[in-house]
């Protein structure tokens, strides 16, 4: 089906569709959301709004960036996304780029995208863990993981 993202119209597959039941943190009125990785953008992903063209949000595999990432799922967040463990589930993080400025651009560690890519359905919680921040300077992450987005 094609629908009108802030990246434009765009044809996503179902399989690309998920539901956050409680939205998401800011965006608590928006459901459905779609997960794409255009090439011009790749590794860099988007999870846009499939109910206002103008919510979306860049998001990459934490791993990429930090190879030792490592979260632990709350139990009432498996449960939201009716998941019975974390290991079949996908993990992103959000990111910030400063307009002009990419060098700039921090990554949210402390509050993943969690997606059950069986059920469909997706969260972002916020971790327990000290060590992930909100913001983290994504070229100190990557210098530091020796890895390249």
């Amino acid at each position: 089906m094609v629908y009108k993202t802030k990246l434009g119209e765009m044809e996503i597959s179902d399989e690309s569709i998920f539901t956050f039941e409680k939205g998401i943190p800011g965006f608590e009125h928006l459901r459905k959301f779609a997960l794409v990785f255009p090439q011009e953008t790749f590794p860099i992903g988007w999870l846009l709004s499939l109910e206002d063209p103008e919510v979306g949000l860049p998001v990459v595999d934490p791993k990429l960036v930090r190879a030792d990432y490592d979260p632990v799922v709350l139990s009432e967040d498996l449960e939201e996304i009716e998941a019975e463990n974390q290991e079949a589930l996908l993990f992103f993080c959000v990111l910030t780029i400063p307009p002009g400025k990419p060098e700039k651009t921090t990554i949210n560690l402390r509050a993943p995208i969690i997606l059950n890519q069986k059920k469909k359905k997706g969260i972002q919680t916020i971790l327990e863990n000290e060590d992930y921040q909100l913001r983290h300077l994504l070229s100190e992450e990557m210098e530091r993981s020796k890895t390249v987005v």
